[in-house]
C-alpha cells in the first residue's frame, strides 16, 4: 500500500478517535461536519479498510483503525516534538553546547557566565570541559568544541578570536616589608624568591623579559604549573608571585588568605581569548552564549586595569 495520506488528515482522524464523534471533532477543530467527514473518507480510501461505523451511540472505531490510531499518535507527537525542535533551534535553546575553558578560568569565570545565559536560556543543554589551551584550541579547530577560552600562546591558526589582556598584580604575603608598597618594580624583587609558572609559560616569559630590561636577574625559588597552586605558596609565605586577576579575586575572598596584591610596573598581561572555527559554522544557540561570555571577560579586563583594584590586605 502506498500511504498518501497527509498531517491534516491524521490530525482530523485523531480527534474524531479522541471525541467518539464526527460533530465533536468538527467543533474542536473548527471545521465544518462535512469537511470532517470527506477527510476520514478520503483517508479511508487511502488505507483501503473502513475507519469508522456508525451505531445509535455514536462513532465505533473498527478493529483496524484501533491500531492505525496508535500509529498516528505516535507519528503526530513526532512531529509535534519536531515542531519544538525547529523551535529551539531556531531560538538557540535546543542542542548542546559545548564549550572548552583553561584551567585558570574554568571554576569562576565559566559557572557564572552559564548560570546568567541558563536564566534567560532555561533548558539549555551545556558542557564545561576543562583542558590545556593547545588541546582547546586543537578539538574548537575540529569542530569538537563549539567555542573556547584559551591563552593566546597556544597555535590559533585555524581560529576565529576575540583578545583579552588581564593585567595581572603581584601576590605577596601580608608580613612582607613588600606588603605595604603601592607598587612594585623589578628593582623593588631584587634578591627575592619568586614563585613563576613554568619557564615557557607568557607570564615567565614576559616577568624575565622585564627584570632583564632593568639590569636586575629574576630569582625562581619556586616553579609551578597554575596560578591557583602559586597563589597558594605565596600565601604560605615562600615568596611573590604575579596572578592573574581571577585567581586573585577568588583567593582574597578565602578565611585563611594571608597575602596582599600589590601592582607591578612595568604592566604585564595575560592574554586570553575567546575562539572559535574559522572552518565550522557555529550554532545559534553558540550565536546566543558568546555575549554572555564576552561581556564577563571584558568586565574582568577592565577591573583588572584599575588602579589598585585590590588595595586592601586580607584579614
Amino acid at each position: 500500500m502506498r500511504v498518501r495520506h497527509n498531517l491534516r488528515q491524521l490530525q482530523i482522524f485523531q480527534e474524531v478517535v479522541r471525541t467518539g464523534s464526527l460533530s465533536k471533532a468538527a467543533r474542536r477543530l473548527e471545521l465544518s461536519q462535512p469537511a470532517v467527514s470527506t477527510a476520514i473518507t478520503n483517508l479511508e480510501q487511502e488505507v483501503g479498510f473502513l475507519l469508522f461505523r456508525r451505531n445509535h451511540y455514536g462513532t465505533e472505531l473498527t478493529p483496524e483503525a484501533k491500531y492505525l490510531a496508535e500509529g498516528v499518535d505516535k507519528v503526530l507527537a513526532s512531529v509535534k516534538h519536531l515542531g519544538e525542535l525547529s523551535e529551539g533551534l531556531c531560538q538557540g535553546r535546543a542542542g548542546k553546547l559545548t564549550v572548552g575553558c583553561m584551567p585558570g578560568l574554568s571554576p569562576a569565570v565559566l559557572p557564572r557566565v552559564m548560570a546568567a545565559y541558563l536564566e534567560e536560556h532555561p533548558g539549555s543543554r551545556l558542557s564545561l570541559q576543562t583542558f590545556s589551551s593547545s588541546k582547546i584550541a586543537e578539538w574548537v579547530a575540529e569542530g569538537q568544541f563549539d567555542l573556547g577560552v584559551i591563552e593566546m600562546d597556544a597555535d590559533i591558526g585555524d581560529l576565529e578570536l576575540t583578545p583579552y589582556h588581564l593585567r595581572m598584580h603581584l601576590a605577596v604575603p601580608q608580613e612582607s616589608p613588600l606588603a605595604e608598597r603601592g607598587r612594585l618594580s623589578p628593582e623593588d624583587l631584587d634578591g627575592q624568591p619568586m614563585i613563576t609558572l613554568d619557564e615557557h609559560h607568557q607570564s615567565t616569559l614576559k616577568l624575565n623579559n622585564a627584570f632583564r630590561l632593568s639590569g636586575i636577574r629574576l630569582q625562581v625559588g619556586i616553579e609551578t604549573h597554575l596560578f591557583p597552586s602559586a597563589i597558594t605558596l605565596v600565601n604560605e609565605g615562600l615568596g611573590a608571585a604575579l596572578i592573574d586577576p581571577v585567581t586573585a579575586d577568588g583567593f582574597l575572598k578565602r578565611r585563611d588568605c594571608r597575602l596582599t596584591m600589590v601592582p607591578f610596573e612595568p604592566g604585564i598581561d595575560l592574554d586570553i581569548a575567546v575562539i572559535t572555527s574559522r572552518f565550522h559554522p557555529i550554532s545559534r544557540q553558540c550565536q546566543g552564549f558568546l555575549p554572555y561570555l564576552k561581556e564577563n571577560l571584558g568586565a574582568w579586563e577592565r577591573h583588572s586595569r584599575r588602579d589598585c583594584p585590590w588595595r586592601v590586605t586580607a584579614p
